[in-house]
C-alpha cells in the first residue's frame, strides 16, 4: 500500500479465535510436508495502538507486542494490476513500558522513547510525535511519544534514502537519559519480485496455486494472504500466514487452503510476499528485546474464483 496512508492491515478474522492456530491443509504432491507452515492470523484487539501495517512494516501486531522496540528498513512494492507503487521505509521505535497509555479502561500501548538524534547509515531519521492511532479511531491531538521514520515513495524522495538489496544498514542514535549512544546493524536480503501469477489475474480455488519469484530468500520468508476491499476504510484484512521453509524461488499453495479463505471483497485478495533478515538484540539502558529487520516486500493483488 502507499505508505502515506499506512493502511491498517493487521485486523484479523473475527470468526477466528486463539493465537497462530495451524490451518490443516493437504500439500501439493511435489512438496514435502515440511515445505510450508500455514497459520491463521490471530485475532487482535482493535483498541490497541497501531504504528504501521504489516504490508508496509513486515511486522505483525503479535510481533509488535513481543518486541516493543523495532528497527526496520524495508523496500516495498505493491501491484494491484491496475496500479503500482514502490517505496522505501525505515522506522526506529522504542516503546517505553514505564509509561503506559490507557484507553477503554485498559492499557492500549506505551509512550515512544526519545533517544536523541537518530540515523540510518548517514541519513537522518526524522523524530516525530506519534499521533494516537488505533483500529477504532485516529486522534491526531493526542501524543503517543517519539518515533523515528523515513519514507522514500515513488518519485518523491526524502533525503537520500532508498532501500537497496544486499546492503548493510546501521541504525545509530545519540542517546538520551538512561539510554546512551548505540548502534545496531542488519544486512538487507535480495530484492523479491513475484513473477507468477501476475497481479490482477484470476486464480481458482479448486486448483493449486503456484507462486514464483526472483531473488534469494532472507532468513525468514512469509506470504501473508489478506482480503482486499478498496472501498473500505480498512481495505486489507489478513487471513492466513504461510511460512516458506523449503523451496527455491517457487511454492505451490494447495487448493484446500484457498477453499478455506472466506469469500469477501468480491474475491479480491492481497498476497504479501515478505523476505526478511532479522536479529533479536538489546540496546544499552533499554530493558526489552529489540527486533532489527530488513525486508523486501512485494504485495500482489489476485482474484480468487
Amino acid at each position: 500500500m502507499r505508505s502515506s496512508n499506512f493502511v491498517l492491515v493487521l485486523l484479523a478474522l473475527f470468526w477466528i479465535t486463539g493465537c497462530q492456530e495451524k490451518f490443516p491443509v493437504e500439500l501439493a504432491p511435489e512438496q514435502s510436508p515440511a515445505a510450508l507452515e500455514v497459520k491463521v492470523v490471530p485475532a487482535i484487539d482493535p483498541s490497541l495502538i497501531v504504528d504501521a501495517s504489516i504490508d508496509t512494516s513486515g511486522v505483525s501486531q503479535a510481533e509488535e507486542q513481543t518486541y516493543p522496540a523495532t528497527f526496520l528498513v524495508n523496500g516495498v512494492k505493491t501491484d494491484l494490476g491496475y496500479s503500482q507503487s514502490t517505496f522505501s521505509y525505515s522506522r526506529m521505535l522504542l516503546n517505553d513500558k514505564r509509561f503506559p497509555i490507557s484507553g477503554s479502561g485498559k492499557v492500549i500501548g506505551y509512550t515512544g522513547l526519545d533517544v536523541g538524534n537518530a540515523r540510518v547509515n548517514n541519513v537522518s531519521l526524522p523524530k516525530t510525535s506519534r499521533s494516537l492511532r488505533t483500529y477504532e479511531s485516529f486522534t491526531p491531538g493526542l501524543n503517543a511519544g517519539a518515533s523515528y521514520m523515513l519514507v522514500d515513495q515513488n518519485d518523491q524522495p526524502i533525503s537520500d534514502f532508498t532501500y537497496g538489496a544486499g546492503q548493510q544498514y546501521r541504525f545509530r542514535a545519540d542517546g538520551k537519559g538512561k539510554v546512551p549512544t548505540f548502534e545496531l546493524s542488519i544486512q538487507s536480503p535480495e530484492e523479491i519480485t513475484v513473477v507468477e501469477p501476475r497481479a490482477g489475474s484470476v486464480a481458482f480455488r479448486d486448483e493449486d496455486l503456484k507462486i514464483r519469484w526472483n531473488g534469494a530468500s532472507g532468513s525468514t520468508f512469509r506470504i501473508l494472504i489478506s482480503s482486499f476491499d478498496p472501498q473500505s476504510n480498512i481495505p486489507v484484512k489478513p487471513l492466513l500466514e504461510v511460512t516458506v521453509k523449503e523451496g527455491t524461488n517457487s511454492i505451490v499453495l494447495p487448493a484446500g487452503m484457498l477453499k478455506g479463505l472466506q469469500n469477501r471483497s468480491a474475491g479480491r485478495f492481497l498476497f504479501s510476499v515478505i523476505s526478511s533478515n532479522r536479529i533479536r538484540t538489546r540496546v544499552p539502558g533499554y530493558s526489552e528485546d529489540v527486533l532489527v529487520q530488513a525486508s523486501s516486500i512485494h504485495n500482489v493483488l489476485l482474484w480468487l474464483k
